[in-house]
């Protein structure tokens, strides 16, 4: 009788702390049929014609999270996320398992704090003030990383931190040790900052970032600010930002603004952005770019969608300007 009781106590509490944590699996698949063409001084240079695309929009993804409840308001949390390549099931992110996040950390009445492989600041802000959400069509993704500075979107080995949220206003910072240190030359190392504000319709908010490669190079420092105001008829996004990559003393400074508009079940996204570089103070390269996109929703997991990029590339002087056009038909399936 008292073996029986025992096992009964411990099943209950087996229960009772499985019952305070939660696993869940997820993911997201973007399969489209499309074209991408490139073309440098009117000649053609890029054409596969007709293609089936992985990730034309979002990138496709499979990943687990979960959340234990420790007790006084302080929980356990990890997310675990695989980019994939759908149309031919490879991995994406160089091969990585877990390539696009993979963090373990707490969280409770002092914030959130997480350490592994996490999304920079500078990511983080581009793409909440992005009409496009900083993906694939994304114009903002394509003129904002076409200067001397393009942004890593995740940082390895890092220790993120962020506040909890006092009257809509929350901070957060990234530091991320190089761990390459060597005889005679100490190590890189990343530092970010972030701050963001919200109220009602209205979202402000800014990141700065330092990126050392290793001590005995130059820091390279990046910033961006943002805002979204939701009219209801509209949710309109902007942001200006800019970059100093000191080792070949190369700045970049742009811009994006966009809109999503709902009309009825169906959305249509617009945004164009604009970015210059110069380098020795001269300016060398303009690269702009706008973007379209119609969603239409099949269920509340499931949407098609269709997508333009335009983008152009145009050195100063007698080089020739490059141009791209992406176009895509796809399905995105949430589970």
């Amino acid at each position: 009788m008292k073996k029986t009781l025992v096992a009964i106590a411990a099943l209950a509490t087996f229960g009772t702390t499985f019952a305070q944590s939660s696993v869940t699996l997820y993911g997201r698949i973007d399969a489209a049929i499309g074209s991408q063409k490139t073309t440098v001084g009117g000649a053609t240079t890029v054409d596969a014609g007709a293609q089936v695309l992985a990730g034309s929009h979002t990138g496709n993804r499979w990943g687990m999270k979960g959340s234990e409840d420790l007790g006084g308001g302080l929980k356990a949390n990890f997310v675990l996320e695989s980019g994939f390549s759908v149309d031919t099931g490879s991995s994406a992110q160089g091969g990585s398992l877990f390539g696009r996040q993979a963090w373990v950390g707490l969280s409770g009445g002092f914030g959130a704090l997480q350490v592994g492989r996490q999304y920079t600041v500078i990511d983080n802000m581009w793409t909440a003030h992005d009409a496009f959400a900083l993906s694939s069509y994304s114009a903002a993704n394509y003129a904002f990383n076409k200067g001397g500075y393009a942004d890593s979107s995740r940082q390895n080995n890092s220790v993120y931190y962020t506040t909890p949220s006092y009257g809509g206003f929350k901070a957060g910072a990234l530091w991320a040790p190089g761990e390459n240190k060597a005889a005679g030359v100490s190590a890189g190392r990343m530092l970010g900052l972030e701050a963001s504000y919200a109220n009602g319709p209205v979202s402000v908010g800014g990141a700065y970032e330092s990126i050392k490669v290793t001590g005995a190079t130059p820091a390279t420092t990046a910033w961006e600010l943002g805002a979204t105001y939701n009219l209801g008829v509209a949710k309109l996004f902007g942001q200006i930002e800019g970059s100093n990559t000191k080792s070949t003393n190369s700045k970049d400074d742009g811009y994006q603004i966009g809109a999503q508009i709902p009309l009825g079940a169906p959305s249509l996204w617009v945004s164009y952005a604009r970015e210059n570089n110069k380098l020795a103070g001269t300016k060398v390269s303009t690269a702009s770019a706008y973007a379209l996109m119609a969603q239409y929703p099949l269920s509340k997991q499931t949407y098609v969608y269709a997508a333009y990029l335009n983008g152009e590339i145009d050195p100063v002087g007698a080089a020739a300007a490059t141009k791209n056009r992406n176009f895509g038909l796809g399905l995105v399936h949430n589970f």
